[in-house]
């Protein structure tokens, strides 16, 4: 109701009613010129304009959904689509079952398992002694104040019950001053050098690779790059982006006991608990870690480049034929 009565809000989707014609029919001009064998959709709101002028001009689509629910965006673009490739399995999803192929979801190639010795090196590399003990905590490439103010407030405690922890905090860079000044008033110089405040870095799989537990948000990507490296996870899904992805992302998660789950509405202390219990039990990181690996699909752009050099053959020898 509040969307409803919202002046603002209905003037601008007015305002992108014709913004998505005029899309459309930029769409439709610019696939008319390249003639392209395959569309491809990722989702997002650039590719129904593209979907709606491919399916006029007949030419395939596929899309990919990286999270345990298809996106608005794909949902009216794959009603069109010969091919719907999933991150999750097909249950997930309720597109026709004998379109949909689950191979998982394309990484940075540079993420690979991490073995004990290569958890060393990035130890290492981090400005790290190799025998000590890495909290990670990442709310995404943009941050997540809620849950950087949070682990701010506990991490004295978290410092001071496990004298070998180190915390490497990815802030989001829109956050990372904010952040250390936080940081700085809540710790004695002591704890303070034992954390590393990054805003962000291209060089995320090197802070992953020393973790020796991450806390993170339910993002599909950033779980299947754990997946691949072989992670222990405590997972705060956002409830707050669109169709709740995360949340139904964390629900998996949770389903096949593949992450520790804490509820975003979580008090600090209670995830202050969930933290101590894993950093002081070897045995349930490890677990964790073995479950979720098991889920990686470190093939998946491969998988993906596949079927789609496959749909597009076929496209182009079907309009060769008309």
């Amino acid at each position: 109701m509040a969307h409803l009565t919202d002046i603002k809000t209905l003037a601008l989707n007015f305002r992108d009613f014709f913004r998505v014609i005029a899309g459309i029919l930029a769409s439709h001009r610019i696939l008319k010129k390249l003639k392209p064998d395959v569309v491809f959709s990722k989702g997002g709101y650039v590719a129904v304009p593209v979907g709606i002028a491919a399916h006029w001009r007949h030419i395939p689509i596929v899309t990919h959904d990286s999270d345990a629910t298809a996106g608005l965006a794909n949902r009216i673009v794959g009603r069109w689509a010969v091919l719907h490739a999933t991150g999750m399995p097909a249950e997930n999803y309720s597109y026709p079952k004998d379109s949909v192929q689950y191979v998982g979801i394309p990484i940075d190639e540079r993420i690979k398992p991490v073995s004990k010795t290569a958890q060393a090196d990035f130890k290492r590399q981090a400005g790290f002694l190799a025998d000590t003990l890495v909290l990670l905590v990442a709310g995404g490439g943009l941050g997540a104040k809620s849950l950087n103010d949070k682990l701010v407030s506990i991490a004295p405690k978290l410092l001071e019950a496990n004298p070998k922890l180190r915390i490497v905090h990815l802030s989001g860079k829109q956050h990372e001053q904010a952040v250390v000044t936080k940081y700085a008033a809540g710790l004695d110089s002591g704890l303070l050098e034992r954390v590393k405040v990054i805003g962000f870095t291209d060089e995320f799989y090197k802070y992953s690779g020393a973790a020796d537990l991450v806390v993170t948000r339910a993002g599909a990507t950033a779980m299947a790059e754990f997946a691949a490296q072989n992670k222990a996870c405590i997972v705060v899904p956002s409830p707050f982006l669109a169709g709740g992805h995360q949340l139904k992302n964390a629900e998996a998660l949770s389903r096949f006991g593949l992450a520790e789950i804490v509820s975003n509405d979580a008090s600090p202390q209670e995830l202050q608990e969930a933290i101590l219990n894993l950093l002081g039990n070897r045995f349930r990181r490890e677990s964790y870690a073995k479950k979720l690996g098991r889920t990686a699909h470190n093939d998946a752009a491969q998988k993906l480049a596949k079927l789609l050099f496959e749909v597009a053959g076929q496209g182009s020898r079907s309009r060769r034929g008309q």
